[in-house]
């Protein structure tokens, strides 16, 4: 019974431990916009904590702004990939957060950047004004 019990905690632990470091990419990812938001003045109205994940609400502001603000959580995210290298599980769960994030789908931070762009394009073809 004790060995079963030991073998199971075994197991265990490893998810355990992937939980804890994703939740930690999250938290730090949306630590990142917050603190993007408030360099370039953008505001933040709400954090909070749905199904699938932790989410910033916050004013859309000019795309070049926005852009920064939405770059900030994956780019945290590669950083700490990097740097906490030698915390695999730790570097796996940011390399993840930080990709998925810059896909172009719905609620995505990719999709956002990639609205930015586009908007930041349009403004300077049109010679800087907005549509």
């Amino acid at each position: 019974m004790h060995t079963t019990l030991i073998t199971t905690l075994h197991w265990l632990f490893p998810v355990f431990e992937g939980i804890v470091y994703g939740v930690a990419a999250m938290i730090l990812h949306e630590c990142a916009h917050v603190i993007a938001a408030a360099w370039v003045g953008i505001k933040v109205s709400s954090v909070g904590i749905r199904w699938k994940g932790i989410y910033t609400v916050r004013e859309a502001g000019p795309p070049d702004k926005n852009l920064i603000v939405s770059l900030a959580g994956p780019a945290t995210n590669l950083v700490l990939a990097f740097v906490w290298g030698w915390l695999p599980y730790f570097a796996l769960a940011n390399i993840c957060m930080g990709l998925c994030n810059l896909l172009p789908i719905r609620g995505s931070d990719g999709l956002r950047v990639l609205k930015c762009w586009q908007a930041m394009r349009r403004q300077k073809t049109n010679g800087g004004s907005a549509e």
